[in-house]
């Protein structure tokens, strides 16, 4: 083999091999961790219209470790080997807050799939109409049945009006967010994780420093019961 000849294969070897860096350094992100980052940055500073609040800020990364399922897929994974399962909503204030320290401990630990579960299209709806209270819509036969998988981490389903009666719907019901950890097929943890409101704040308010810091170590502390990982320190610890 001539010199010129082991030149170009030695170019084309090298060609080849920068494309497979290029490629593997600059993944495509899959379409639901693209789904995941539009709808809730579509939000971004605009007016809720029960309230007339406006939502928070949030910025996402194209490659989050996000994966949707449907409510059976969310039954099925509750017999998985590891799993966590997130419920909630782009519209939901608690769940956009939580984002950035729940997506910045899976970096940490290295987690590549956090599985998603909105519930809008099959949960059961009631409202408070003339002093009774009424079922607005019906939960799906799945949702039902995710129910009872966790009714023993789920609050009381409760209405009160601006009297302050109550009303019970003789239901269970996931508040959001909502994180349930699997291991090796049993529930781990299965709690709503959410942030204590300062003097002066909304459900709607940017978090200080403190709260991030406290969701951060909650998230690690939860999600490191089934991905241990060999840096064990707290965002106090100023984890590198």
């Amino acid at each position: 083999m001539n010199k010129k000849k082991i030149i170009m294969i030695i170019g084309v070897v090298l060609v080849l091999g920068m494309g497979g860096y290029f490629l593997l350094v600059h993944k495509e992100p899959n379409k639901d961790a693209l789904r995941f980052k539009n709808e809730y940055e579509s939000l971004n500073d605009t007016i809720r219209d029960s309230d007339g609040a406006k939502y928070n800020n949030v910025r996402i990364d194209k490659n989050n470790p996000i994966k949707y399922v449907s409510v059976n897929e969310a039954i099925k994974l509750l017999d998985s080997k590891n799993a966590i399962i997130y419920v909630g909503a782009n519209w939901c204030p608690w769940c956009r807050n939580m984002i950035n320290p729940m997506l910045d401990v899976a970096k940490k630990l290295n987690i590549k799939t956090i599985y998603y579960l909105e519930l809008d299209d099959d949960k059961s709806n009631y409202e408070i109409q003339n002093n009774e209270l009424k079922q607005i819509n019906k939960g799906s036969k799945n949702y039902y049945e995710l129910l009872d998988k966790l009714k023993d981490y789920l609050r009381d389903y409760e209405l009160t009006d601006s009297d302050g009666k109550t009303y019970s719907t003789d239901e269970k019901r996931i508040y959001m967010p909502f994180f349930i950890t699997i291991k090796n097929g049993d529930i781990v943890e299965a709690k709503e994780i959410s942030r204590t409101l300062e003097e002066g704040q909304t459900k709607y308010s940017e978090m200080t420093e403190k709260q991030y810091n406290d969701l951060y170590n909650d998230f690690y502390e939860t999600f490191s019961k089934i991905y241990a990982s060999s840096n064990t320190c707290s965002v106090d610890e100023k984890c590198n």
